[in-house]
């Protein structure tokens, strides 16, 4: 590891809210100074337009740990491939190429689906007490809802046409995939594949959400797998020098 200790910068699915996981990010910082990059509600373009813009918000004089949630981890993968900055990168829930197919295409053209998705989640009763849970799904919802039109074509035209593989297989820094039971979004193939391109990524499993509803855990593990692949490093240039 460097002299300075590398600043973790979080990138937000789909949503683009930075501020829907300060609790994560927050716990993040016991071992590591973090911040949370949020997407604005506009669009940029391309993905390479959405890593442009996140990396504008980065110090260019030190080095970061990319952590990275669902469609974060697309930016995140381009990013790390450009930036000798990046000297780790964390996918939480993420995937190398589109992970639901013909729904990101149809969501795309029609992007007011989005909307009537989360107008419907907000009518329905909760299946859950867990109060960060209910907070965290009320916030979400009202971020998709003020999200435009334009930026939910756009987010989710990049999902159906980008393939992040050949980045994330040729990066020669650390990865950790952090794998979410029972997602329903980013499937079983997804993550298979995912693991397959990052061949040696170190994996940690999680539940659902545990971003969101137990981030000081979620933090934990990642926080301590970072630290442990670092250590290991300086150890192993220690034996070696």
């Amino acid at each position: 590891m460097t002299a300075a200790a590398p600043e973790i910068l979080f990138l937000p699915g789909f949503d683009g809210a930075a501020q829907l996981r300060e609790p994560f990010v927050a716990a993040l910082r016991t071992h590591n100074p973090a911040r949370a990059i949020g997407y604005p509600n506009r669009t940029l373009g391309s993905l390479n337009g959405y890593c442009r813009y996140a990396a504008a918000q980065a110090s260019q004089r030190s080095p970061h740990i990319l952590v990275a949630e669902s469609f974060g981890g697309l930016v995140a993968a381009r990013w790390a491939a450009m930036d000798p900055h990046v000297e780790a990168v964390v996918l939480c829930g993420s995937f190398a190429r589109n992970p639901v197919r013909w729904l990101a295409y149809v969501g795309a053209a029609l992007p007011e689906m989005v909307r009537f998705g989360a107008r419907l989640l907000k009518a329905v009763p909760p299946m859950t007490r867990d109060p960060l849970h209910l907070r965290w799904s009320k916030d979400f919802n009202d971020t998709l809802l003020a999200l435009g039109d334009d930026v939910i074509a756009e987010r989710l035209r990049i999902i159906a046409d980008s393939d992040v593989s050949r980045e994330l297989a040729a990066l020669r820094i650390p990865i950790v995939l952090v794998q979410f039971e029972r997602d329903e979004v980013v499937g079983a193939h997804a993550r298979n594949e995912l693991e397959s391109v990052c061949h040696n990524a170190h994996i940690v499993r999680c539940p659902h959400f545990a971003l969101e509803i137990r981030p000081r855990e979620c933090a934990e593990a990642i926080g301590g797998k970072i630290r442990s692949i670092f250590e290991a490093a300086d150890n192993s240039a220690r034996t070696t020098t």
